[in-house]
């Protein structure tokens, strides 16, 4: 990491260990793998599935598309800002659905919670 990206992280050396990533399941329509509505993904700000923590079913399908999210989330991260986007938080799965000739959708939305607490953090520069 060069010496510009390093001066931009928090300066609290457990910050990537603090913060859990949740994709939290908001709908589920016809799941061919049951995942349902309530039902998580954790992942740790490094982009690492945290399966003992989550409750739904691994899916490649919704995984595939978390990704780029869980990049971006490092990304921003690394920035300095909040590593949930604002406007880029929800996600859904490959399936096309049920109404176009697909087996069902999930749909998902992202947030940053403390990884002790299990607390939602909003601003995760506070105490960073």
């Amino acid at each position: 990491m060069n010496a510009n990206a390093a001066s931009r992280l928090p300066k609290d050396p457990t910050w990537l260990d603090r913060y859990e990533l949740v994709a939290e399941v908001t709908s589920a329509i016809h799941c061919a793998n049951f995942i349902t509505t309530g039902q998580n993904f954790v992942f740790d700000l490094r982009g690492l599935l945290k399966a003992e923590k989550s409750t739904g079913k691994l899916c490649l399908g919704i995984l595939a598309r978390l990704q780029p999210a869980l990049v971006m989330a490092m990304d921003r991260a690394a920035d300095g800002l909040h590593p949930v986007s604002p406007r880029w938080n929800s996600f859904d799965c490959y399936d096309t659905g049920i109404d176009h000739g697909g087996m069902g959708k999930v749909t998902v939305t992202m947030h940053l919670r403390d990884a002790a607490t299990l607390a939602r953090v909003e601003d995760a520069a506070k105490g960073a």
